[in-house]
């Protein structure tokens, strides 16, 4: 009988120590996907910083060209070419400087989220069997509400990008179109730019 004590207690023992384990290897995961979280939100902000400046660096480069081109046949002074085309320019820059700003805020909402999540995590080590069960169900609903935040967030600057990026491909490829007239290139030309973009 006093065996059966004993088997029960190890048995008992040994549960409670791999329920302990168990929820040290899930805050273990959770600090993992917080660090693995904040290390892709870098590289793709990054990448995307990255991009946006290889279409900036194209649009100037037709820009130079283009310049060049009716400053040479006689057409458009550089200085009033310049100003021609800055208040197009300037919204460019405004609508890549808004996107990169509301990305960049996504970003920071995907940090605070796993860093939220990683300290409700560590809470419940500290909670009894039955305080347990009610964090895990509010976790879950947390988890729930921030799903569909991150998913309305993340269209917002979908959209935002989407909107540059058509903005300045149709800027690109008027000033691709008016490039190829060579000398032939006139101030008309630029102006039906500005209607165009």
């Amino acid at each position: 009988m006093h065996t059966r004590t004993d088997l029960n207690i190890d048995g008992f023992i040994d549960n409670i120590l791999s329920s302990y384990e168990s929820r040290v290897h899930k805050i273990q995961t959770a600090f993992q996907s917080s660090e693995t979280i904040t290390e892709s939100s870098h590289n793709l902000f990054d990448h995307v910083h990255h991009s946006l400046s290889d279409l900036k660096k194209e649009r100037d480069i037709l820009n130079a060209r283009i310049c060049e081109s009716l400053a040479r046949n006689g057409s458009l002074r550089r200085k009033d070419y310049n100003n021609l085309m800055s208040g197009m320019i300037t919204t460019l820059d405004e609508k890549e400087k808004a996107a990169e700003d509301l990305f960049l805020s996504f970003i920071e909402a995907q940090k605070e989220t796993a860093q939220s999540l990683k300290n409700s995590l560590l809470q419940m080590k500290d909670l009894s069997g039955s305080d347990s069960g009610k964090t895990i169900a509010k976790i879950k609903e947390q988890l729930s509400q921030i799903t569909k935040m991150q998913e309305m967030r993340k269209e917002v600057v979908i959209s935002t990008f989407l909107d540059f990026q058509q903005m300045h491909n149709r800027m690109i490829q008027c000033l691709e179109n008016i490039l190829q007239k060579g000398d032939h290139l006139q101030v008309k030309d630029i102006k039906n730019i500005l209607i165009k973009v």
